[in-house]
C-alpha cells in the first residue's frame, strides 16, 4: 500500500520539477452567461467518446458548468502535466496512473478528495475495489477516484487457428498447452509467429511470475522477487518463447513492429493484451473479423495482473467547486455505466462491468471480468518507474538471448532494492 509514502521537502519537489504554487488552468469560463468551464484531461482518443458522454450527462444535471475534454497522447501527457504544475495551465480534472500517483501526491499538486466522497450522497468508495482506493491514497488522504480496472487476456487469431486445425484457447490451457499450440502455428518463413512475447511487464512476464508462485516485490516493498527461483524460472520461460523456441519474434523485430502491429496484420497467432486494448481490436478491420480473447494460461496457478486509472483534481484549481462536483459525478454508477456502454474501459464501480462486456459483444469480454478472481494488483511502490527501469535494463540482454535471467537476477535485486530502500 502507499500509506507510508515519505514526505518530501519543497526543495525536493522543486528539483523534481513540481511546485506547490498556483496551478489553475486560468480559464474560469466566465463570460456574459456567468458559466464556468472546467478542463478534463485524458490520454486515450479511443476513450474520448465515453468521457464526452459522461461530460454531457454531468452538464445536463449541472447547468452553468461546462466540461471540456482534452486529449493529449500518452507520450506527451506527463510532460505536459508536469509543465502545467509549474505554471497556470494544469487541467482542473485529469487522469492519474499508478506509476505517477506518489510523485504528484508528494508534490502537493493534487487535491484531497476524502471529504468530497465521505459526504457524497451520489456515490461511495465502498463501490470500488479496495486495492485501487488504497493505491490512490496516502497518509489518510485520497488523491484519486478509481475510474476503471483492467486485466490481461490471451488474444488469438481464429483464422490461423482454424487453418492449422488447432482448438481455440480456453480456461484449461496451461503454459505447455500454449507452447505446443504456438509451435504448431509458427510459420516464420511466411512471417507468421505462434505467439507474440515482447519485453513487457504488465501485459507480459509479470503475469507469468505470479502464475509460477513468485512475486515482483515483497508485500512490505523492501525486497525484489528476483531473489526467488519461481520468479527467475517464470521470466526465463517467457523469454525462451523467443530466444529458445523461436515461436515469438525477436526483440529487434519488436523494435521495428509492435506486438499490436504483428497481431493486427495477421502475423501473430496469439498475443497478450490488456483490456484497455479492446477498442484497438474492435476498430481494426482485421482483428474485428478474425480475433477473440481467452483467459491467460495457467502455470502453477491461474493469475493475471490488474490495475486501474483514477480521476484527480488539481489542488489549486480556480474552479474548485465545479471540479469537485465533476469528480464526484465521475464516481457515480451513472457515469460508470456511460463509460462502459461507450466501450471506454471496464468501469471500476462494482456491478457495472457488464456494460463494457456488452459494448464489445463480438469478443469474449467476460474473460477480463472473470479473471479478477485470480488477479494481483500491478506491482507498485512510491518510485515504481525507477525500479521498473532497473528491471527492464537488466533484462534486455536476456531477451536478446545473450545472457540468462539467473545471471542478471543479482543485479536486478541490488538495483531494485536500492530504489526501495531510498523510498523509506
Amino acid at each position: 500500500m502507499l500509506k507510508n509514502w515519505k514526505k518530501v521537502s519543497l526543495a525536493t519537489v522543486l528539483l523534481s520539477g513540481l511546485v506547490l504554487g498556483a496551478c489553475g488552468n486560468g480559464s474560469d469560463g466566465e463570460g456574459g452567461s456567468g458559466d464556468v468551464t472546467i478542463t478534463y484531461s485524458i490520454w486515450d482518443k479511443i476513450q474520448q467518446p465515453g468521457m464526452e458522454a459522461i461530460a454531457e450527462a454531468f452538464e445536463a444535471e449541472n447547468p452553468g458548468i461546462d466540461v471540456k475534454v482534452e486529449v493529449t497522447p500518452w507520450d506527451q501527457y506527463w510532460t505536459k502535466l508536469e509543465a502545467g504544475a509549474k505554471g497556470d495551465s494544469m487541467p482542473d480534472v485529469f487522469w492519474m496512473h499508478s506509476n505517477e500517483i506518489a510523485k504528484y501526491a508528494n508534490g502537493g499538486v493534487l487535491m484531497d478528495l476524502s471529504e468530497t466522497y465521505a459526504n457524497s450522497e451520489l456515490t461511495s468508495l465502498d463501490h470500488f475495489p479496495e486495492e485501487l482506493v488504497e493505491l490512490y491514497s496516502a497518509d489518510d488522504a485520497l488523491y484519486g477516484i478509481p475510474k476503471d480496472y483492467d486485466t490481461i487476456g490471451l488474444w488469438y487469431n481464429k483464422t490461423l487457428f482454424d487453418a492449422a486445425g488447432v482448438a481455440y484457447p480456453d480456461e484449461t490451457w496451461t503454459w505447455d498447452t500454449m507452447l505446443a499450440a504456438a509451435q504448431t502455428l509458427n510459420d516464420p518463413d511466411n512471417g507468421v509467429y505462434g505467439i507474440l512475447a515482447p519485453l513487457n511487464r504488465q501485459e507480459g512476464y509479470h503475469n507469468f511470475i505470479f502464475q509460477n508462485g513468485g512475486y515482483v516485490l515483497s508485500d512490505d516493498k523492501t525486497e525484489s522477487g528476483f531473489r526467488l527461483d519461481e520468479t527467475i524460472e517464470a521470466v526465463q520461460w517467457y523469454a525462451d518463447l523467443s530466444v529458445k523456441h523461436g515461436v515469438s519474434p525477436t526483440q529487434s523485430q519488436f523494435a521495428e513492429n509492435t506486438n499490436l502491429s504483428f497481431f493486427q496484420s495477421g502475423r501473430g497467432a496469439m498475443g497478450f493484451f490488456g483490456s484497455w486494448m479492446t477498442g484497438e481490436m474492435a476498430n481494426n478491420d482485421y482483428t474485428a473479423a478474425n480475433a477473440d480473447v481467452a483467459p491467460l494460461p495457467k502455470g502453477k496457478q491461474a493469475a493475471t495482473l490488474f490495475n486501474g486509472l483514477a480521476n484527480s483534481v488539481a489542488a489549486s484549481t480556480e474552479n474548485e467547486e465545479a471540479a469537485l462536483k465533476f469528480v464526484e459525478f465521475l464516481g457515480t454508477e451513472e457515469a460508470m455505466r456511460l463509460q462502459g456502454e461507450n466501450g471506454a474501459a471496464i468501469p471500476a464501480y462494482e456491478g457495472t462491468e457488464e456494460t463494457f462486456v456488452k459494448a464489445y459483444s463480438q469478443f469474449n469480454m467476460q474473460v477480463y471480468v472473470d479473471q479478477m478472481e485470480n488477479a494481483y494488483i500491478k506491482p507498485y511502490s512510491a518510485e515504481t518507474a525507477r525500479w521498473e527501469d532497473v528491471e527492464n535494463s537488466a533484462l534486455m540482454p536476456v531477451f536478446d538471448g545473450t545472457t540468462t535471467v539467473k545471471d542478471v537476477a543479482a543485479d536486478i535485486v541490488a538495483g531494485v532494492e536500492e530504489v526501495l530502500a531510498n523510498e523509506k
